[in-house]
């Protein structure tokens, strides 16, 4: 089996997680190219690691990992035109958005025998994208796993091994399942601190060094969407 690293790979989808990543690529000298729905004037940082045309992208790529938006864009990537599942050549996709998993089922039936599917979808937050930090939970075969292992262990720190496809996907949503309580819990505490006449910079303090502790709070600061239509103040 060849060595992925020594393979053309391309991310699709280069918003602000998928950008960062192309950067921390191209860093270890990956042969590292991106695409998206913008044009190349958006993505002057990567110059010419931008293909603006679609199937320039595919063409040229092995490798691909998504990092669109939602199901309707992984659609028009994989099926629409110049997508993805009209090439004839083996190609690999490594689904890194969060979507559903009965949605990924349904793309993997479309999907011609000549594209193998895996999902990988990713955790951390902008942040731990442009530090190589994220974390990944892979639902494949083992082979493919240890196949894209290396890749992975540059893009993130802990990579999780769940199981069959679609069982990556499933321990993500659950997962953001619980992080969205978190986050929900964390801004009403905030929103009460003043009350008692507490700082919420005290209070957030204390909840990381406490049983309070959660990802969301510990983070508050550096999370790029953490005060989005919300000010504690």
């Amino acid at each position: 089996m060849k060595n992925i690293l020594k393979m053309n790979i391309g991310i699709i989808g280069c918003g602000t997680m998928g950008l960062p990543m192309i950067r921390v690529l191209n860093k270890q000298k990956i042969n590292i190219t991106g695409h998206d729905i913008k044009d190349k004037t958006y993505f002057k940082t990567i110059k010419d690691h931008y293909i603006e045309d679609k199937f320039s992208f595919f063409n040229q790529n092995e490798i691909i990992l998504s990092a669109v938006r939602d199901m309707k864009q992984t659609i028009e990537i994989c099926e629409g035109k110049n997508g993805l599942f009209h090439f004839k050549e083996k190609k690999i996709l490594l689904i890194s958005s969060t979507l559903s998993p009965p949605f990924l089922n349904k793309i993997k039936k479309n999907a011609p025998k000549n594209i193998s599917l895996i999902d990988a979808p990713m955790s951390g937050a902008p942040m731990s994208a442009k530090e190589g930090s994220l974390t990944f939970m892979i639902g494949s075969t083992k082979k493919q796993f240890e196949f894209i292992l290396p890749l992975l262990e540059i893009l993130g720190k802990k990579i999780k091994y769940i199981g069959n496809y679609g069982q990556g996907m499933s321990v993500k949503v659950l997962n953001n399942f619980v992080a969205s309580c978190s986050v929900v819990a964390v801004r009403n505490i905030l929103s009460k601190s003043a009350s008692f006449g507490i700082k919420p910079k005290q209070l957030l303090d204390v909840l990381k060094d406490s049983s309070g502790q959660t990802w969301f709070a510990s983070n508050l600061d550096n999370i790029e969407w953490s005060r989005e239509n919300y000010n504690s103040k």
